[in-house]
């Protein structure tokens, strides 16, 4: 019979914590290729990347700083959640970037941060 350091129970703890790290890292691995691949023109659309947790967040905002508070809260999740997280960007010229209507950013933009992020971590 084996013996464990820790009863099996308590690698829950563990699990969730690797589950956590892995989600913050792919979420803030998606933010680095949004502001890579965002058109500039005046910033607005960069700025405006919105990150929310169990809903969907359908604001928008003038400010041309947004990407730090998409960071920040990415960094503040708490570590022993793991809710869906939404990122979107509500301008309402964000669906006809997505759609290829920049010549910045032909290909799209959140196609190609989710297929990036898909590859780092595959």
């Amino acid at each position: 019979m084996a013996n464990w350091d820790r009863a099996p129970f308590l690698f829950a703890d563990d699990i969730m914590t690797d589950a956590h790290k892995l989600q913050r890292g792919m979420a803030i691995t998606v933010l680095n290729n949004l502001q890579l691949l965002s058109p500039v023109d005046e910033g607005r659309y960069r700025a405006n990347h919105i990150v929310s947790f169990g809903s969907p967040d359908y604001r928008y905002t003038e400010n041309k700083d947004g990407m730090s508070l998409a960071f920040g809260a990415i960094t503040g999740m708490a570590d022993n959640e793991l809710p869906t997280v939404y990122i979107q960007n509500n301008l309402p010229y964000a669906e006809a970037l997505e759609n290829g209507h920049s010549k910045q950013s032909p290909n799209g933009i959140y196609s190609l941060a989710y297929e990036g992020m898909v590859a780092a971590y595959t």
